[in-house]
Parts: C-alpha cells; sequence; structure tokens
C-alpha cells in the first residue's frame, strides 16, 4: 500500500521550503497566509468567475453604504474604491459593521496567473473631521501624527505587494528568491518581511499539516528538551511513545517526536488506533532567514487503514524530502 501511495509524488513549494508528497494530495487551507500585517487568501479562478465575485462583492459594500438605517450605532460603510493599474484588481477601503470609522479594513481583490487574491489589512485612521476630538486625544498619549492615520502607509505596503505577487500552478516551483504561498508566490524585494505560512492535506486515513513561520528566533527550547513534559502528557493519555530523536533532511537540523494510542469517536463504534507524529526543523537556530518549520501529522477521528509501522514508514517518507528551495534567499 506504501509503494502504491507514493507511486508517483509531486514537489510542493510551502514558503521557502520544498516538500514531496504523493500525487494524490492536494492543499486544503487557501486562507492561513500571513505577510507582515496582510492575511491571504487564495482560490484558483477563471477570470470571468473572478470579476463576478469583485463585482458582487463591490455591490454589496456599497449597499451596506447606502442603507445606514440601523439599529446599530456603527452601520458598515465604503470610504473608498481604489481601482488598480493594468485591471489587476480593486481594493475597498471600508469599516465593518459595528465598528467605529476610525478602524477600518482594506480589502484588496487581485488576479494574476489563474489564482484570485483576497488581501487585508486592518487600518486605523482619525483624518475624518468628525474625529478630531478623539485624535487630539489620541496624540496626547504620545502618537504621533501618522500613528493616527496608518492608511497611507498600509495601502503603499499593500500595493507593493500586490505588485510581487503572481499565481502559480500546484507543482510549479519558482526560480526567484521569494516565499509560496498556496496558488501563488510573491517576490522578495530586498528587504525582510514576517511570513506565517500554513498548508494541510487530508486523506481518508490521516491529515498532514506543514507550518512555516519565519517570526521565531531560536532558542534552547526544543522539542527534545521539552521531552520530559512530553512523556508526562502521553502517559496521563494513556499514549505511547513510538520513537523520536534528531534529523537532518536536506542538512536541515530537526527534532521529531511520534506517538500512538487509542481514540474513540462518534462516528466509529469502539476504540481505534491513533497516531500523533511532529517535527520541527530549525528550531533551535530559527531566524528570519532560517525559518522553522513544522510537519505533523495525525488521524484524529479516522480509522486509518495504514498500521502504525505503516503509519511511520508514510511519516519518514514525507520529512525525508524537506529541503530548502533553491534560490530561496
Amino acid at each position: 500500500m506504501i509503494d502504491t501511495l507514493f507511486a508517483q509524488t509531486k514537489p510542493q513549494c510551502i514558503g521557502r521550503y520544498l516538500i514531496d508528497v504523493p500525487q494524490s494530495f492536494n492543499n486544503k487551507l487557501k486562507d492561513m497566509v500571513f505577510i507582515d500585517d496582510f492575511k491571504i487568501e487564495t482560490q484558483r479562478l477563471y477570470l470571468p468567475s473572478f470579476e463576478q465575485r469583485t463585482r458582487l462583492r463591490e455591490q454589496e459594500l456599497s449597499d451596506q453604504t447606502k442603507n445606514k438605517i440601523s439599529k446599530t450605532k456603527y452601520p458598515s460603510s465604503l470610504k473608498e474604491t481604489i481601482r488598480l493599474s493594468d485591471e489587476k484588481g480593486v481594493i475597498f477601503d471600508y469599516n465593518e459593521l459595528g465598528t467605529p470609522d476610525i478602524y477600518r479594513k482594506l480589502e484588496a481583490h487581485v488576479y494574476s496567473g489563474m489564482t484570485a487574491f483576497i488581501i487585508t489589512a486592518k487600518i486605523r485612521d482619525y483624518s475624518d473631521p468628525k474625529n478630531l476630538k478623539k485624535k487630539n486625544q489620541y496624540i496626547s498619549q504620545g502618537f504621533t501624527e501618522a500613528e493616527a492615520n496608518i492608511k497611507p502607509a498600509t495601502l503603499s505596503a499593500m500595493k507593493s505587494l500586490i505588485s510581487r505577487l503572481s499565481g502559480r500552478k500546484d507543482e510549479e516551483i519558482p526560480v526567484d528568491k521569494g516565499v509560496c504561498i498556496p496558488d501563488g508566490f510573491i517576490k522578495d524585494e530586498g528587504g525582510k518581511q514576517q511570513e506565517k505560512v500554513t498548508f494541510s492535506y487530508e486523506t481518508d486515513d490521516f491529515i498532514v499539516g506543514v507550518y512555516m513561520n519565519n517570526t521565531y528566533i531560536g532558542s534552547e527550547n526544543t522539542l527534545l528538551s521539552r521531552s520530559a513534559a512530553i512523556k508526562e502528557e502521553l502517559e496521563e493519555a494513556h499514549h505511547h511513545t513510538i520513537k523520536y530523536g534528531e534529523l537532518h533532511p536536506g542538512g536541515i537540523p530537526a527534532q521529531e517526536w511520534l506517538s500512538g494510542g487509542m481514540q474513540a469517536s462518534n462516528s466509529i463504534d469502539g476504540l481505534f488506533p491513533t497516531y500523533d507524529f511532529t517535527l520541527y526543523a530549525n528550531e533551535s537556530i530559527a531566524s528570519l532567514t532560517k525559518p522553522r518549520l513544522s510537519v505533523g501529522l495525525s488521524n484524529t477521528d479516522k480509522l486509518s487503514k495504514y498500521s502504525e509501522a505503516q503509519m511511520v514508514e508514510i511519516w519518514d517518507k514525507l520529512v525525508s524530502t524537506i529541503r530548502y528551495r533553491p534560490n530561496a534567499y
């Protein structure tokens, strides 16, 4: 069964890393990407579908603005619609229902390479004359004029991000310096940015999650240094350790801990095996250019057809292929 599962594999570009997965694996998580202050959601779409979705979103925000009669003190309001050049998309500036218009959202809808992107960021803006009193109170607390209106800076950063953004196919491996996100790629501009990127692969037997986060700073508080606490937790849960230790896939320092036990589910009669495998790469030396990578495999609420030995073999095959993407930096 393992040979069949891995008969054909494909590379996956996740953040700054590559990992090979079975051809049948498809990333299900498209809305857990955070670049600096921006959240990015992606979806492969044909252009007409993207254009329709954008029109409907603009109509929705416009209708909410027109229908301001509401029981709430703070109705939703579309402050500005910013058209991007080259018909690449649009940015909406609005406050959500129930939120003062001092605190708003920038929501960009962008299309590139068959991928539709939604990029959002929160902003603070006291510039409206009606908010002058609140603005003066805010500045009297030691804040600056720029901090009282972060829209210009956030909008500029958003446009820079959009200019570096491109859509890509699932198995396409970029050659430029930058970070891979689901269905897309963000080219580097020379500066450093915070990057949090999550992929998730779900089968009938288990879920595999891969998470890169370059905001962690390396420390001696590693997975294996927490072994006493882990063993205590496993004992309390009546689970057992299958194996743990250090490994170096692609020359990258990593630590893993594999455990198993029994679980119950409302949809499955009786107890059945559960597995929880974890790996942390670069945990002790994590930095902006050596981002921490975590990989997890579990079958919570899933009755897997694979035995414990087979689950370990699947795990070993996956994590052994972890490596940096060439020219990632």
